[in-house]
């Protein structure tokens, strides 16, 4: 990318880190395994579904949702054709992700599609967690060979997270070792299904668990 936009500084992303840690405590400490490198962008991923998910706590009118989907979806438009990105500190984010090349701008639209067709279904069901697992894996692994997994696990994953339902899911095999850090949170789900909402202590050993024996 040809632009000359200031890349964040440790205190912004420090920021962002701090609110995906707060909105969402499960991905995050699964990221803490992910090598330096590639942190930031499982960071800057999960910001952005954060912000999407949000959209139907902030409106309720299909209208409305869809010009703040559009906003992003321009935002990412304009991260691809090499635009200087909007003032937001998760659009700047994105764009040095981008321009590294650990995150596709098509993956990205697809999980704003995603949302906002959950958004217009008042069905959170339909929100794109296999996507969005799969997107943060291959961030770490390109082809891994646990797609059908994620797959299977994901959905299950946030159904028991959200108390939509008490069943585990599917029992899968170990997930390979690159993409465990995008995945591992998974195993929560067995915390989930019984109805139980583990401190951070419990949560960053369930997880470590899974990143040592890939079993989710």
């Amino acid at each position: 990318m040809s632009n000359e936009t200031s890349p964040l500084s440790k205190t912004q992303w420090k920021a962002i880190d701090a609110r995906v840690k707060r909105v969402d405590e499960d991905r995050w400490i699964s990221s803490r395994f992910a090598p330096e490198i590639y942190r930031n962008a499982l960071i800057a991923l999960y910001a952005l579904a954060y912000e999407l998910a949000r959209v139907r706590l902030a409106v309720t009118e299909d209208t409305l949702g869809a010009i703040r989907f559009q906003w992003w979806r321009d935002a990412l438009s304009e991260i691809e054709a090499e635009k200087t990105p909007r003032a937001h500190d998760v659009c700047l984010a994105l764009y040095e992700e981008v321009a590294c090349q650990r995150l596709k701008v098509g993956a990205l639209q697809k999980l704003v599609d995603g949302y906002q067709a959950a958004f217009e279904a008042e069905d959170r069901a339909r929100e794109p967690e296999a996507w969005l697992a799969a997107v943060a894996a291959s961030v770490l692994a390109g082809a891994h060979g646990w797609g059908t997994e994620i797959q299977e696990v994901a959905p299950a994953y946030a159904a028991t997270r959200r108390s939509d339902t008490k069943a585990f899911g599917p029992h899968v095999a170990p997930a390979p070792k690159p993409i465990r850090p995008a995945i591992a949170h998974f195993r929560l789900r067995k915390f989930y299904s019984e109805g139980r909402d583990p401190n951070a202590v419990t949560k960053r050993l369930s997880i470590m668990k899974a990143m040592n024996t890939g079993q989710v």
